[in-house]
């Protein structure tokens, strides 16, 4: 099934993850057997999978990369977010290693002057969890992504970006398995903050009718994978150049739509990395069921879930449907009967305490 990190594939050979849901080759249907949701192809929008990763990883020279998920997502029915600098300077985007601006295919948050957050799949999921990269870059502020996975700043007089290296600290307890919880990384920045980046506030108190509660209406942002403009109806194989929004519902995890999805822990990183659900107190499910039809994808793994107030409650982690379909049932993303997983932040204060002692109140 397909993962909720992106998978590019470039002209010179560097392979991107991108945390969402996974994308199809041109000319199919579905996606390779070996991508999945998490970091290479699912929750982004749109991006080029490589039918052979283990050669484009060997001619990438990065032998950590070789350990990493194949994920990938985007906002599926999303709208475009305009001056992204100024609504979500917080938003960031990994990169594959510190000495490229080749895309990681993941999504992350800046939530304090000096740390960032992601998910740990986007670092590595299956027989290989948060094995690599151990460091990366994150591009900040009104970013560009190419069509082969190169990150850039946006041109004109009024955008502004930046770019800071992160060291990556895996959760301790995740096993690679995005069902059984544990899928968060925390990022220890290297450099000081333009003054512009604004952290975003974390949601660590989780309460009955809190605002990761049931019924909780959210926004998600990323540049997971979209649908097509020709045919609404089929997941783009584009990665999306901007950045994207769509409001989704926290349902309970007894609804059907999210509990298919816990029973077989679809749309991690790759076949070893899904399974049964378990610690679901770690997770939320949410989703759409009103048209139009609405979810992150390939690419958005790792990207922010905020609730009305602006602070973010989850962390994009797997989910869709149990195959690598691009369109009708079962797809990747955006199916009703099959919604997103998130890592709920509320349930890792000790753990995000512990390392940020500089969190904005």
């Amino acid at each position: 099934m397909a993962s909720r990190v992106a998978l590019v594939k470039i002209a010179t050979p560097v392979l991107l993850v991108f945390c969402s849901w996974v994308s199809a080759p041109a000319a199919a249907a579905s996606a390779p057997s070996s991508v999945r949701r998490t970091s290479i192809v699912r929750r982004t929008s749109d991006h080029i999978l490589s039918n052979d990763r283990s050669a484009l990883l060997e001619a990438m020279g990065d032998a950590s990369a070789q350990a990493r998920s194949k994920l990938a997502s985007r906002i599926i029915n999303g709208s475009l977010v305009s001056h992204s600098s100024d609504k979500y300077s917080f938003f960031a985007m990994p990169t594959s290693t510190t000495l490229t601006d080749n895309w990681l295919g993941c999504g992350a948050s800046i939530i304090s002057p000096s740390w960032g957050m992601t998910a740990a799949h986007c670092f590595g999921g299956g027989l290989s969890p948060c094995t690599g990269p151990l460091s990366t870059s994150l591009w900040l502020g009104d970013l560009h992504l190419s069509e082969d996975g190169a990150l850039s700043g946006q041109t004109g007089h009024a955008s502004r970006h930046a770019k800071v290296d992160a060291d990556v600290v895996c959760h301790h307890d995740f096993d690679g398995k995005c069902s059984h919880g544990h899928d968060i990384v925390l990022l220890k920045l290297k450099s000081t903050l333009p003054d512009w980046v604004h952290p975003v506030k974390l949601g660590l108190v989780s309460a009955v009718n809190g605002s990761d509660a049931v019924g909780q209406v959210t926004t998600n942002i990323g540049f997971g994978l979209r649908e097509r403009a020709d045919a609404p109806t089929i997941i783009s194989e584009t990665p999306p150049s901007a950045m994207r929004e769509a409001n989704l519902t926290i349902f309970d995890d007894s609804y059907a739509a999210c509990d298919k999805v816990y029973a077989g822990g679809f749309g991690c990183s790759d076949e070893a990395s899904e399974g049964e659900a378990l610690n679901k107190d770690q997770q939320l499910c949410a989703g759409a069921t009103d048209a139009p039809q609405r979810d992150t994808c390939s690419g958005d793994s790792g990207a922010p879930m905020l609730d009305k107030n602006g602070a973010q409650i989850g962390i994009v982690s797997y989910g869709g449907g149990p195959g690598q379909k691009m369109s009708g049932s079962g797809r990747i993303c955006a199916d009703p009967e099959y919604m997103g997983v998130y890592t709920r932040v509320s349930a890792f204060k000790a753990f995000i305490e512990d390392h940020v002692k500089d969190l904005p109140h």
